[in-house]
């Protein structure tokens, strides 16, 4: 009875090494890749998101415009009031010229996206490296507009906080005393 148990016993074992061993091969085999999107198709999304950005840099470049506009405004009005605005004035000359430097930027961008090389008219990919270079030298010149306009923007709050610090009223309160 043991030997016939222990025969029965050795096999299971026999039997559950050699599934291991075909486990442990199969387990390490590479599994099927999946299946990745085409280049083109990827240049191509790429393409209506820079596009979008383009739209949406515009969008901020107008209403920074504005922005000048509504300085001037105030300017006007402190003027009327008799107080010197001078650094006010040359801030926002300074505004007005970095916006315009970033507006220069985003006609760049938006002329090599209008110029599309690498891509036919509907977007789709006709060339892929030079939709690379395309997507590329749109996206370099986009940054960069982004970058002077929100330095520009920086240095105007910064003038105007400094203006605001230096010519509060008389009756304004003053931060409490700590004990």
């Amino acid at each position: 009875m043991i030997a016939r148990f222990s025969r029965w016993t050795l096999a299971l074992l026999i039997a559950l090494v050699a599934v291991g061993m075909n486990f442990g091969s199969a387990s390490a085999a590479p599994a099927k890749p999946k299946p990745t999107p085409s280049t083109d198709a990827a240049l191509s999304r790429t393409y209506k998101v820079e596009q979008g950005r383009l739209k949406v840099q515009d969008l901020r470049l107008q209403n920074a415009v504005t922005y000048a506009g509504k300085i001037d405004e105030r300017i006007a009005k402190l003027k009327a009031k008799g107080q010197d605005t001078a650094a006010l004035d040359e801030a926002v000359a300074a505004f007005r010229a970095e916006i315009a430097k970033a507006r220069a930027e985003w006609q760049a961008a938006s002329t090599t996206l209008t110029a599309h090389a690498g891509f036919d008219a509907d977007g789709k990919v006709t060339n892929a490296d030079q939709a690379r270079a395309t997507l590329k030298e749109a996206h370099d010149h986009m940054v960069q507009a982004h970058t002077i306009a929100h330095a520009a923007y920086a240095k105007q709050h910064a003038a105007n906080v400094a203006y605001r610090k230096a010519h509060r009223e008389v009756n304004e309160p003053l931060a409490p005393v700590q004990p």
